[in-house]
């Protein structure tokens, strides 16, 4: 049944009542010209019927162009009945920064779970979203970080207008997976989010997210070379999206291998929206009084491996550690990791997980921790019985997978294009354990009681595994962790006698 009007400061809005929940899909927090700022929607008096999800940002499948002024859209998830402000989970989907969007994300199970208000959110993607194009002036002058631009559009309506539909604007989780984590270490670290939020959620973020201007521009001057628009690049505006998105995906099957991340998308450190490395500023204390959990899968890079062709993130770790610790460093990790494999375990895929997703994500806690703040560490160890994991193992998604069930069902992904179905025990036991983690995390600041899931802290770094049953491990433990230590500490000491060197000369 439909939900009774809601106002906002755009205009009222009206959504659909089910099962304890009211649900308000499509609603405009913005609109935009292609590569320009994301401005106010223009406002409306008559209520808004927000019964069905608003259009998927174009990207490649889905390039309608009329989609690209009303892509910019988010969904609210919100118990029937609120007595108290209730916390908020603001999410910011993934999908390698060019596809995705928040129609995959049924928050109702967890709104109702909490009682919490979920809000799920589109931003541009691909060349949209993430080409760097302002540089050239012209209609193009605002082409920077758009993506970015997006998020926080999102971020500020929601913030202005989440009370009326029952959650506190003051007790936010900013909460993401994949590229939306990379974007959520982004957002969490800019001035112009700050005091927006309280919490920050971030799963699987990938190693190195940020793009340098030098890489962005490069990327951009193959795309205007690729169209032939290198003399006139405002063109680009108006060109039609199957032209462009073409000419991307062509340039970046090509430069692809050239980047640390094996993606040519992601925020750019321009000097402007992003001024510094998040994770510098991080580690500088910035989110000191922010809790912070972080998450990533067992078998992260699974899914890539097994991609046709193997995506090019895997060239590309496996460069940057052959870069860090030459050809005999790589050969001795990848010998210890076949020494101490799991009988289900890829050794080559365990040491390409370790070294994109794991350590960093555990460097990240360990600049928390050491900046004074609260971070907690999880990996999610489950198969779900759902493919693509009931036949690849806990690998990159699994963990959302289960966060998003509709216990006992998992949900259907109509962007992903993926069908849901009935969960197992462990399934339940393992989703049931991790969603009441999360809500307890953006309701309390914490994901446990300290006896079950203690803080991450130097010294005993414990990680939280969430599997059949639930379990504590260690990051600082094991034969991997001493050689790679090893290994960066023997990088520290050559790189301080090269200084020393250069320094007497």
């Amino acid at each position: 049944m439909l939900t009774s009007a809601v106002p906002t400061t755009s205009g009222p809005v009206i959504g659909l009542a089910q099962n304890g929940v009211r649900a308000f899909k499509g609603v405009p927090f913005a609109t935009s010209r292609r590569f320009a700022k994301a401005t106010r929607p223009r406002p409306w008096t008559e209520p808004r019927h927000c019964t069905d999800y608003g259009a998927y940002a174009p990207q490649p499948g889905h390039l309608d162009h009329s989609h690209e002024k009303a892509c910019l859209t988010l969904n609210i998830f919100a118990p029937d009945v609120v007595d108290r402000p209730l916390p908020v989970l603001f999410f910011i989907h993934g999908g390698a920064f060019v596809t995705g969007g928040g129609a995959d994300y049924d928050g109702a199970f967890l709104a109702a779970s909490g009682p919490a208000v979920i809000v799920t959110i589109n931003y541009r993607l691909g060349p949209l979203g993430f080409l760097q194009l302002h540089r050239h002036g012209g209609a193009l002058a605002e082409a920077n970080n758009l993506a970015i631009s997006d998020t926080l559009a999102a971020l500020d309506w929601t913030r202005d207008n989440i009370a009326n539909f029952g959650g506190d604007p003051d007790a936010l989780t900013l909460s993401g997976q994949s590229a939306g984590a990379s974007l959520v270490i982004a957002l969490a670290s800019l001035p112009q989010a700050k005091g927006k939020f309280s919490r920050v959620f971030a799963l699987s973020a990938p190693g190195r997210t940020i793009m340098s201007a030098e890489r962005a521009d490069e990327v951009v001057r193959r795309v205007l070379a690729e169209l032939d628009l290198a003399r006139n690049s405002d063109a680009i505006a108006t060109l039609p999206l199957p032209n462009l998105f073409a000419a991307m995906d062509s340039v970046g099957r090509k430069l692809a291998d050239e980047t640390s991340s094996g993606t040519v998308f992601g925020p750019v450190l321009d000097g402007a929206v992003i001024v510094r490395e998040p994770r510098e500023v991080i580690a500088e204390g910035y989110l000191r009084n922010v809790p912070l959990w972080l998450g990533s899968c067992r078998d992260e890079m699974t899914m890539f491996l097994k991609s046709t062709p193997p995506a090019a993130m895997i060239r590309a770790t496996e460069r940057q550690v052959r870069a860090s610790f030459g050809d005999a460093g790589w050969e001795r990790l990848l010998a210890c990791y076949r020494a101490t494999a799991r009988t289900d375990e890829d050794p080559y895929e365990a040491l390409l997980s370790d070294a994109f997703w794991h350590r960093p994500m555990t460097d990240l806690a360990r600049d928390q921790s050491a900046a004074g703040g609260a971070v907690w560490l999880s990996r999610f160890d489950h198969r779900p019985a759902l493919e693509p994991f009931l036949s690849q193992g806990p690998t990159h998604g699994a963990d959302n997978a289960c966060l998003w069930a509709h216990v006992p069902n998992f949900i259907d992904r109509p962007i992903l294009r993926r069908a849901g179905g009935p969960m197992t025990p462990d399934d339940i036991a393992v989703a049931e354990r991790l969603q009441a983690s999360v809500l307890r995390f953006v309701a309390t600041d914490a994901p446990d009681v300290a006896e079950v899931w203690p803080r991450f802290e130097a010294g005993t770094e414990r990680l939280a595994v969430f599997a059949a049953p639930f379990h504590l491990a260690s990051t600082n433990e094991g034969e991997r962790f001493r050689l790679w230590a090893d290994l960066a500490a023997r990088q520290d000491r050559t790189a301080e006698n090269n200084k020393k060197m250069l320094e007497a000369r």
